[in-house]
């Protein structure tokens, strides 16, 4: 399975109401859905994406990005663009502080 394929099956789960998370508005995820959907496989957002999953997980393991930004998507602002590169800034900034943590716990 593509990384692709796993965002867009994690995000549909969310939209059948059996995901990581509940859904407040589900006609603007299921416009994330397609839109993501849409992208090419090589769209450079999900590159990313799949560089920092690969990593350490940081994006499937992100509270900001699955308790906060997916949930509530729609709900102030419905830019599925906008929304997939706060996901990036989101996954980025996590995957930034775990590498600080693990430096700072480095010998000498």
């Amino acid at each position: 399975m593509t990384f692709k394929e796993e965002f867009l099956a994690e995000l549909e789960d969310c939209l059948r109401g059996y995901g990581a998370v509940p859904v407040l508005n589900p006609n603007a995820l299921a416009r994330l859905v397609d839109f993501v959907r849409r992208l090419a496989d090589d769209d450079p957002r999900l590159r990313c994406l799949e560089g920092v999953d690969q990593g350490s997980g940081s994006f499937w393991n992100n509270p900001a990005v699955w308790w906060e930004l997916v949930p509530r998507f729609g709900v102030a602002s419905g830019d599925c663009a906008d929304l997939l590169d706060r996901m990036l800034d989101e996954a980025i900034t996590d995957e930034i502080d775990v590498l600080e943590m693990e430096i700072r716990e480095l010998p000498g």
